[in-house]
């Protein structure tokens, strides 16, 4: 199925800005304890955006023995993972290296830290290249933020969802996927609802090759009453 990632952020009520290499966590504080819980955006793998609810509001993998401790709907894996479309990866690293260009100022290309040229005299040479300035890594950081800040494709394609620890099918996407940015976006996520609106398309099961039927469903069985009476001979009805 593919989704509009950019609406689905939007809609989601995420307002940090959100782009390659980032991993968002967006608190869902509940009252009582160990009801809070949190919804993680995490596009850290650049082709693949996983979206996923965990128990608590660190966005962290739990214990086991702290995670017993939490409804049993957030005990199980429950999240979305998103294909994005390698054009518009492309497009994100176009707007990183322009960004990266303004960075530069003109500087000799010969001319060493010290500001002595290749010739052995100081100043500048001949040469009338860029070099990159100074810039520090809190700076560089900035940069590639600002290049890519506002920036989501339009198009991704779901390749996986599961809720509470079972695959969804396909069909289900849809439903699923509209419940749970409206549940994100009132910062309160509720599975069994999610499991819900896939209604019977809950899991997707292949079956391993020893377990596949190896007869003919279409063939037609009849009943001989000689050897199959025996068994029931006693019972009562």
């Amino acid at each position: 199925m593919q989704v509009n990632i950019k609406e689905f952020v939007e809609q989601s009520g995420l307002s940090e800005p959100f782009y390659p290499g980032k991993r968002i966590v967006k608190a869902c504080p509940q009252p009582g304890e160990f009801r809070s819980h949190c919804v993680v955006y995490d596009w850290r793998d650049p082709s693949r955006i996983r979206i996923e609810i965990k128990a608590g509001l660190s966005g962290l993998d739990m214990a086991p023995k702290d995670l017993v401790k939490y409804p049993v709907s957030f005990q199980a894996p429950t999240y979305v993972e998103i294909d994005v479309q390698t054009g518009d990866m492309r497009t994100v690293t176009r707007k990183a290296v322009a960004n990266d260009d303004d960075q530069f100022t003109d500087m000799p290309d010969d001319e060493d830290e010290d500001g002595e040229g290749s010739d052995g005299r100081k100043g500048k040479s001949g040469g009338g290249g860029k070099r990159p300035a100074k810039k520090s890594l809190s700076d560089s950081r900035l940069s590639f933020s600002s290049a890519v800040e506002g920036f989501l494709p339009d198009v991704g394609k779901i390749v996986e969802m599961v809720v509470m620890g079972k695959e969804i099918a396909a069909e289900a996407y849809e439903n699923v996927v509209e419940k749970l940015k409206t549940q994100i976006s009132h910062a309160k996520i509720v599975t069994t609802e999610l499991m819900a609106a896939a209604g019977k398309l809950v899991t997707k099961f292949t079956p391993p090759a020893f377990m596949k039927p190896a007869g003919d469903e279409n063939k037609v069985y009849k009943y001989n009453r000689e050897k199959n009476e025996p068994m029931f001979t006693g019972m009562t009805p």
